[in-house]
């Protein structure tokens, strides 16, 4: 008997899948990192329903998508560091409770790599780095340092 060893032709075929990112939504909530948390959103933040979120000193907040502030405020405050990996909006009408505000306190630096779209408010007493455009059609005070363009 003769064995024969013939080529084995093997095809491998690769899918990709395409998943969206997730969202996480603070429907009028409060969202409170202690000094040295950490919170990861892995896909984008959005605040509604007048949400509040409050990093305090040396907390870590990295979000891996868009922020919206539609409502309600988000406050960073000491050395609390942010990293939005893409665009921040902040958004609502004046004088209501949908109105959008982003407050940067103390010492610690928010990174933005896309552009922040600012219809709401913005006050800046720290750093803030936007690596695309900084869009404002709302009100923004600044008593610290506001770099736009990338590093």
């Amino acid at each position: 008997m003769q064995w024969r060893l013939g080529a084995v032709l093997a095809l491998c075929t690769v899918v990709t899948t395409v998943v969206s990112a997730q969202t996480m939504t603070n429907n009028g909530g409060t969202i409170y990192l202690s000094p040295r948390a950490v919170m990861l959103i892995n896909g984008s933040y959005s605040s509604v329903a007048n949400g509040q979120l409050t990093a305090e000193d040396s907390a870590s907040l990295r979000i891996t998508g868009a922020m919206h502030i539609h409502s309600g405020r988000a406050t960073l405050n000491g050395r609390a560091v942010a990293t939005v990996d893409s665009n921040l909006t902040t958004g609502g009408i004046p004088c209501t409770t949908a109105y959008g505000f982003l407050i940067r306190n103390g010492t610690g630096l928010l990174t933005v790599k896309g552009s922040i779209v600012n219809q709401g408010e913005i006050q800046n007493r720290s750093t803030i780095v936007v690596w695309r455009d900084f869009i404002n059609r709302g009100s923004c005070s600044n008593s610290g340092l506001i770099e736009v363009g990338l590093p």
